[in-house]
Parts: structure tokens; sequence; C-alpha cells
């Protein structure tokens, strides 16, 4: 599979818009809003928390994201 850097900036900037600053969201509550499919989304969200807008937090077994203040 051949990555498209574009592509993933795009869609982690799609993603970016879609977070609210005081919400997080499971990873299947992203790919609801999203349609993206499981590779689609999880490139978006490295992208995301390579670049410090988005973090994730692990809360009674499950990972929560969010945008980064």
């Amino acid at each position: 599979m051949k990555l498209n850097f574009k592509t993933i900036f795009q869609d982690s900037n799609y993603i970016y818009e879609l977070l609210s600053s005081n919400i997080s969201y499971l990873f299947r509550e992203l790919q609801e809003l999203t349609k993206f499919d499981d590779t689609k989304l999880c490139l978006a969200i490295c992208q995301l928390i390579h670049d410090g807008r988005m973090r994730s937090m692990q809360v009674d077994n499950q990972i929560f994201y969010c945008k980064r203040l």
C-alpha cells in the first residue's frame, strides 16, 4: 500500500474541523462521523497526534480522542 501524504493531511484536517474543543470521541464515533475505514481513520489520527493537534486518553479500558487545546 502506497501512502498518499496529501490525502492523509486532508483527512486529518477534516477530522480536526469536526472535533469540538470540549468533547472526546471513541474511535467508532469518529468512524461514524467521517465514514472513513479503519486504515484511513488511523492514519489521520496518527497525523493529528504527531502534529500535536489531537491527544488520546484512556478511561476504563477505552481510548478517547480529543482536540488538543
